[in-house]
């Protein structure tokens, strides 16, 4: 009778315990790791993504750049129809800011002519608060009190460096830190080379065909 009635002793249900303890916990590891991994596939997939939209929108302004001056809130001239890098000199530094470039684009959508205003828009490319901004305003002369909108591109760049293409010479390209180039008659510069930094994408560059030259209507 003793023996019928005979269950597990103590040793082996702690034995019993502690295995399925074991199975627990390389299940709940397992599961975090897999969750973790999604996170960072997410994370991944939204800086990507950032990445690709930034560089579309970027082709497609300097894609349709025009040489078409603009002026200030008191009519005078801001320059040359092309400013960018060093040069870039459109108004006194706001603090905070590093202005890269700043141009008008054509191809701005405006159906049946419904908003007073023209298919040209002025642009500036911009860092502020390590971000590459795009910034826009309704009309392309700055008139006193025309608001402007920024668009974060890309958030925690550094190292933001801009160049153009002002020419070929002995087989090598010539390229210029600022636009216009010192000693270059103006107008729009062949190509442009944006290239930054982040913390998930080094050393990223990418080059752009500017006007005339992207859309094929080569002179």
């Amino acid at each position: 009778m003793r023996r019928a009635q005979g269950g597990f002793t103590l040793v082996e249900l702690l034995v019993a315990l502690f295995i399925f303890a074991l199975i627990a916990g390389a299940g709940v590891v397992a599961l975090r790791l897999g969750v973790d991994a999604r996170e960072q596939l997410d994370a991944a997939d939204r800086r990507l993504r950032e990445m690709e939209i930034a560089r579309l929108i970027v082709k497609e302004d300097l894609a349709q750049t025009v040489a078409r001056p603009v002026r200030d809130a008191f009519g005078e001239r801001l320059g040359p129809p092309f400013l960018g890098g060093v040069e870039t000199r459109v108004r006194p530094p706001i603090e905070g800011e590093r202005l890269l470039l700043a141009f008008v684009r054509g191809g701005w959508i405006n159906p049946e002519s419904a908003a007073p205003r023209s298919s040209l828009q002025y642009v500036e490319y911009l860092v502020k608060d390590d971000a590459l901004i795009r910034r826009v305003r309704p009309y392309l002369d700055d008139a006193r009190g025309q608001p402007s909108f920024e668009r974060v591109l890309v958030s925690g760049v550094s190292n933001v460096e801009i160049a153009f293409l002002a020419g070929e010479a002995g087989g090598a390209l010539q390229w210029a830190e600022g636009w216009p180039a010192p000693g270059g008659a103006g107008g729009l510069p062949r190509a442009m080379s944006l290239s930054f930094s982040t913390e998930r994408f080094t050393d990223f560059r990418q080059l752009f065909w500017v006007g005339a030259v992207a859309t094929g209507e080569r002179s």
